[in-house]
């Protein structure tokens, strides 16, 4: 059974009223990873999301009659895993309710995690960012070709994943060239989508992101791109609201703030060196 046969056997599966406090969620099933966003849109993104969530809980709130479409759930290893509806799941347990319509089926993590990219993508309230489903089509691929080592399977072809993750042509041309020439352990964890194992599409296609030489463990390096991402993220958010010029303004003067408060650091080091007292020592 291909993947997207066994979403489409989950997705007539009879609806069920599971209480919340059976559900879990996994990271790996999850494939909204803000880290795929561009810094300057993650936080409209994450508005958009905290608005979506708020407008589905108003409407829960407004009758205890009223319910959700069913959210997917995968059951692996005996336990029930959210594949598609968290944000309706977050909805619900914003709204005090007990339960939550599901449509649940039995398969394993691998099929769940390709199943979550799968039903991520199609036509949603809430659309995935572009560089979301991209990176889920290039995690697809890289798990139905064996990533890279065999063709696409009989199954399927480059206008079905088209058509599934609602990228270009061309895009999908470039990801199974790429396939081959990536080795996963030449990246660290923190670089690898948690369901897969395989390095994030952003990071093998754009040279330079910045994951490339870092270490497993946390080195100081990947603290300061840690901090340093979560800057940009802050400052991506403030520059999106102003004009162009505000914003090459506003660089400029923060460029220059930084260039003064590093002469004043080496004016005060030196005066420092040359204010020490005398010790007599010749």
């Amino acid at each position: 059974m291909t993947i997207q046969q066994a979403l489409e056997r989950l997705k007539v599966a009879e609806v069920r009223q599971l209480p919340l406090t059976s559900l879990q969620t996994d990271e790996a099933l999850q494939p909204r990873n803000g880290r795929m966003v561009p810094f300057r849109e993650q936080t409209r993104m994450e508005g958009r999301s905290r608005e979506h969530i708020g407008t589905m809980r108003l409407t829960l709130e407004a009758s205890q009659a009223i319910q959700l479409e069913p959210v997917l759930v995968a059951e692996i290893d005996d336990g029930l895993y959210v594949i598609d509806g968290h944000q309706r799941l977050k909805a619900y347990q914003l709204a005090g309710r007990e339960t939550v319509p599901a449509r649940v089926c039995s398969m394993g993590r691998r099929e769940a995690v390709l199943a979550s990219k799968l039903a991520n993508c199609g036509e949603r309230a809430l659309e995935m960012h572009a560089e979301q489903k991209r990176d889920a089509a290039w995690q697809y691929l890289a798990a139905i070709t064996r990533q890279g080592a065999s063709g696409l399977p009989e199954a399927e072809s480059r206008r079905t994943v088209v058509a599934r993750f609602g990228i270009g042509y061309g895009t999908v041309d470039r990801m199974l060239h790429k396939l081959p020439k990536v080795n996963p352990k030449d990246w660290p964890i923190e670089a690898l989508d948690p369901g897969t194992g395989w390095p994030r599409w952003r990071y093998t296609r754009e040279a330079g992101a910045g994951w490339q030489d870092m270490e497993n463990q946390m080195t100081p390096e990947q603290l300061t791109q840690r901090e340093a991402e979560k800057l940009a993220r802050k400052i991506g958010g403030l520059l999106d609201k102003a004009t162009p010029a505000a914003m090459r303004r506003a660089l400029e003067m923060l460029a220059d703030e930084a260039k003064l408060a590093a002469n004043n650091a080496d004016t005060l080091a030196f005066l420092a060196d040359i204010a020490e007292p005398d010790t007599g020592d010749y």
